[in-house]
């Protein structure tokens, strides 16, 4: 199993809860698990970007590899934000 920590800026916690709810079973306190991969998400932390402060969450995934590129490829797309 790969072992991947993700740090996120400018998204609520419970964004990832819902999702991962979505995906798989949800074991409390921030882990979830479903076929071939767990998952822990962080508590909310301030990250400072230069002068500005962002909220941030980090996340643990631990994930097969057979189905790696798919799994992360789908958390990449769901959490894309365009800016303008």
């Amino acid at each position: 199993m790969l072992h991947i920590e993700k740090t996120y800026s400018s998204f609520e916690r419970e964004e990832f809860l819902e999702y991962f709810r979505e995906k798989g079973i949800d074991g409390g306190d921030g882990r979830f698990s479903g076929v071939g991969w767990e998952v822990i998400v962080g508590e909310e932390f301030k990250r400072m970007v230069g002068a500005f402060p962002f909220k941030a969450i980090k996340i643990e995934i631990w994930v097969e590899e057979t189905i790696s590129e798919e799994f992360l490829e789908d958390l990449r797309r769901s959490f894309l934000r365009g800016g303008g």
